[in-house]
């Protein structure tokens, strides 16, 4: 049941189609809701005002530094429900990839909420224990859940990649949020956690109503 406090996550929803109100979208994602009442507050969340600040703040420093055009392959670590990110990048990519350990919420990205976009992938996986072809072909690397995993300097296949890729990485200091295990206090802390050959080209702190995130956009180099 959608209650006044739900009238700001409807108003997000819509906005990401504010070029032509398109009432399908909104049509989806309650029907994804009703259809998984166990995940309505997590799916109402990945649409929240604080989710919403800072990945629009992460969607335009990427714009401004013009990392993407329509030959770029996206991969999202952590997509969750790619709720925002996917309606924003899909039409303006050759291909996105997204990386979840929970399968449930890329079935529901994948069948209910963006079930049109045929250059978006969702893998079910653990991204620190397997290589796949899709990441040497890369050109942006997104993670805004670098908090509920192993620092990036440890992700394996680095080396992998090719060179002059980018990446944009998000953490946060919201150390009491359940799933939160590699919280950092400050920028120079999750400085410290990048991995060799990255270069710093735009860094900034988000406030969000229970903490700070801070997020990094950069280069990699040759290793």
């Amino acid at each position: 049941m959608i209650t006044r406090e739900d009238l700001p996550l409807i108003k997000n929803i819509l906005s990401l189609h504010n070029k032509d109100l398109d009432v399908s979208f909104m049509y989806d994602v309650l029907t994804a809701v009703k259809d998984n009442e166990n995940l309505q507050g997590d799916i109402f969340d990945s649409f929240s005002e604080n989710q919403f600040k800072s990945k629009l703040r992460l969607l335009q420093m990427i714009d401004s530094i013009d990392l993407l055009d329509e030959n770029s392959e996206v991969v999202i670590f952590g997509s969750w429900y790619g709720s925002i990110l996917i309606p924003n990048l899909a039409n303006n990519v050759k291909k996105i990839n997204c990386v979840d350990l929970d399968e449930r919420v890329l079935k529901i990205a994948k069948n209910r909420l963006f079930p049109t976009y045929s250059n978006v992938d969702y893998i079910a996986a653990d991204m620190f224990e397997k290589d796949r072809g899709r990441y040497h072909t890369c050109d942006l690397f997104i993670n805004t859940s670098c908090e509920h995993m192993q620092p990036m300097n440890e992700w394996p296949y680095w080396l992998h990649v090719k060179p002059n890729s980018y990446f944009a990485f998000q953490s946060n200091n919201m150390f009491d949020i359940e799933g939160h295990i590699n919280c950092v206090s400050s920028m120079e802390e999750f400085k410290s956690q990048l991995p060799d050959g990255a270069i710093i080209l735009h860094q900034d702190e988000i406030e969000d109503t229970r903490g700070t995130r801070y997020m990094i956009i950069g280069k990699f180099t040759a290793i």
